[in-house]
C-alpha cells in the first residue's frame, strides 16, 4: 500500500514537473537588454514621481511602450532624459520648468501657539486625527517632520522655529513632501520664481488674528497693489498666478501681515 502511494506520488510529481517545464519555455517573457541599460541611467531614487512603483517599472515600461515619455524621470532632469532618449533612439522633448518644494506656511512656534498639548505619536500625521492637530490654526504645518523624513535627497530639515526648511539647490520636486504632509502645505512651484504666499489658511481674517501672528487675512490690498492680475484671494488666501507674475514686489510691499516674500531679499 505504501510503495503504491510512493508511486503515485512520484508519478504525480514527474508529471508536474514536465508540465512546468514546457510552460517556462511556452510563456517565456525575453528580458529586454535595454531596460538593464536605462535602469543604470536612471538614479535610482525609486520615489515614484514618475507615476511608476520605482525606477525599474518605469524603465520597463519606456523600453516596451513607446508612448511613455522619456522624461518622467523628476529626480534626473533632463540630463536623464537626454540619456534615456539616446539609448532608445528617440526625443527628449523640450526643456521643463524646474520645480521646487514651497512651503506655504509661515507660522512657527514663534507666531502660532498650540491649543492643547499633545502628547501622543510624533508624526503629523498621527497628531492630525486629534481635532486637526495642536497647533492653534487649523490649517497651520504641525512640526513633527513628516516631509522631512520622507525626503530621500536631503532637501528638507526642520529649523529652528519649527517649520521644515526647503534647500531649492538639492530639491528635485519628487513630491514625496508634497504627499506627506496631511495639511497640504507643500506645492510645487517653478523655480525661478521667488515671490510666494506663505500662508494656506481658508478662515476669516478675524479668526487668523487671533491664532496666528502671520496669517493672511484676505484684506485684499496685494491686489489692489498688483497691476498685471497676477494674484487674487480665493477663500479667503491670496493666491500667485506665477504666469503672470513680474515679481515687481508690489504685492510683498503691501502686505500688512508679511506672508507675502520675495526670497531675494530674504
Amino acid at each position: 500500500m505504501i510503495g503504491e502511494s510512493i508511486i503515485v506520488l512520484a508519478g504525480l510529481g514527474f508529471g508536474f514537473g514536465i508540465f512546468l517545464a514546457f510552460a517556462s519555455k511556452k510563456f517565456h517573457v525575453k528580458h529586454d537588454p535595454k531596460i538593464d541599460e536605462v535602469i543604470s541611467v536612471l538614479p535610482g531614487a525609486n520615489c515614484g514621481a514618475c507615476g511608476y512603483a520605482g525606477c525599474a517599472a518605469y524603465a520597463e515600461a519606456v523600453v516596451l511602450n513607446k508612448e511613455v515619455p522619456v522624461d518622467l524621470c523628476i529626480p534626473g532632469q533632463k540630463a536623464v532624459a537626454d540619456k534615456v532618449a539616446q539609448l532608445l533612439g528617440r526625443e527628449a522633448g523640450g526643456k521643463k520648468t524646474k520645480l521646487v518644494a514651497q512651503l506655504k506656511c509661515n507660522g512657527g512656534k514663534n507666531e502660532a501657539g498650540e491649543k492643547y498639548k499633545y502628547n501622543g505619536v510624533e508624526t503629523c500625521r498621527s497628531a492630525a486625527i486629534l481635532s486637526g492637530g495642536p497647533k492653534s490654526c487649523s490649517y497651520g504645518c504641525i512640526g513633527f517632520g513628516d516631509c522631512v523624513n520622507v525626503c530621500k535627497f536631503n532637501a528638507l530639515k526642520m529649523g529652528a522655529n519649527g517649520l521644515p526648511v526647503v534647500d531649492k539647490a538639492e530639491c528635485v520636486a519628487c513630491g514625496a513632501c508634497v504627499k506627506a504632509c496631511p495639511k497640504g502645505l507643500f506645492k510645487l512651484v517653478p523655480h525661478e520664481n521667488k515671490v510666494h504666499v506663505l500662508c494656506s489658511s481658508k478662515d476669516l481674517g478675524k479668526v487668523v488674528i487671533k491664532v496666528c501672528k502671520v496669517g493672511c487675512i484676505a484684506c485684499m490690498l496685494c491686489v489692489k497693489a498688483c497691476k498685471f492680475d497676477a494674484i487674487h484671494v480665493v477663500d479667503n488666501i491670496a493666491e500667485i498666478d506665477y504666469s503672470k507674475c513680474t515679481e515687481c514686489g508690489a504685492c510683498v510691499t503691501a502686505c500688512p501681515r508679511k506672508i507675502i516674500v520675495d526670497e531675494r531679499k530674504r
